[in-house]
């Protein structure tokens, strides 16, 4: 005798745990930057002023002028001035404020913060000398 035996087939059943999303955070990042403090002093423009007429190479490659501000003691002429405001604009050719003063000799040179007739001071204990833009 033949017998046939009939199964039903399995099902299956996957279940899928789902979790609840978890809120994200996000952390609010401040960057604070401390500005260098610089010893140039600033400048008094209603000082006299021998302001040099030669002009030489400055910010941006553009022609400067130097001023020579007439202290008690001071000694630099207007030449002596430019070259000093040269080799400043070499080493920093672009106008960048909160940078440390830089030393030429005796003098410490930095770009004014909100420049109005100077751009870069320079000074010593005897000296204040200044770039400045051609006034046309």
């Amino acid at each position: 005798m033949d017998t046939t035996t009939t199964t039903a087939p399995e099902t299956t059943t996957t279940t899928k745990r789902t979790t609840p999303a978890r809120p994200t955070t996000t952390k609010a990042t401040t960057t604070t930057t401390t500005k260098v403090k610089s010893e140039v002093p600033a400048v008094d423009e209603s000082a006299p002023t021998t302001h040099c007429d030669r002009s030489f190479k400055g910010a941006l490659g553009k022609e400067m002028l130097a001023a020579v501000v007439e202290t008690p003691r001071g000694r630099l002429n207007c030449e002596q001035a430019a070259a000093i405001l040269f080799d400043y604009y070499a080493a920093r050719p672009e106008p960048k404020t909160g940078l440390p003063d830089f030393e030429i000799g005796p003098m410490r040179c930095n770009q004014v913060a909100e420049p109005a007739l100077p751009q870069v001071v320079c000074a010593d204990e005897d000296n204040l000398i200044y770039s400045m833009w051609a006034q046309t």
